[in-house]
């Protein structure tokens, strides 16, 4: 299934990114998230129009696939909305519900390991969020939620390492897992925000 969704996803136009690794699910799924959470996309197809242009179907028309790749994005806008319900998010602001709706993100990383072990599906959700974040129309975002997110994309790093002794009183005990629970109540938060 990962493998179709490769595929389907190779046929966007591409768009300059930060890394050479190819567009994943975990990626769109990042800009959905994006989407709903800094209330820029009302429907999916809004927050493809914003990152890969009015274009972004003429590949999958041409090839026939285009009903099985929105079926697809559909589903996922469904969890997504579901996930980030802003009723339940006010009512209990200290669940996770993001977490049960992303994959990769109901196992957690051994806490044991350093910071900068960051799954790269984590990273590749962060890196959609992040990119979506900058093609939105709507209002700027809360750039402190937003740097909580881009931590998932540091790599072990000085500019981890400066982020960690500033946004933590004990840094040496952040592991992956917490920054990503960290990055997750910050896409909920800026859900709940209102606009």
């Amino acid at each position: 299934m990962q493998e179709r969704l490769m595929q389907l996803l190779a046929q966007l136009p591409p768009r300059a990114r930060r890394t050479a690794t190819p567009l994943s699910p975990d990626h769109l799924d990042g800009h959905l998230c994006a989407g709903l959470c800094l209330h820029t996309a009302e429907e999916p197809v809004a927050v493809l129009d914003a990152y890969w242009g009015q274009e972004w179907a003429d590949a999958l028309v041409e090839q026939e696939l285009l009903d099985e790749f929105m079926a697809w994005v559909d589903e996922r806008w469904q969890a997504l909305l579901e996930a980030l319900d802003t009723v339940q998010l006010q009512r209990d602001p200290d669940a996770l519900p993001l977490a049960e709706a992303l994959p990769w993100a109901r196992e957690r990383p051994d806490s044991r390991q350093a910071p900068g072990g960051m799954p790269a599906a984590a990273r590749a959700w962060a890196e959609g969020f992040l990119s979506q974040s900058h093609a939105g129309a709507g209002p700027e975002a809360d750039s402190e939620l937003l740097s909580v997110i881009a931590a998932l994309t540091m790599g072990d790093g000085p500019s981890l390492q400066a982020y960690l002794q500033e946004a933590y009183d004990r840094p040496q005990e952040i592991c992956p897992a917490a920054l990503i629970d960290d990055a997750l109540f910050a896409a909920q938060d800026l859900r709940r925000a209102t606009r």
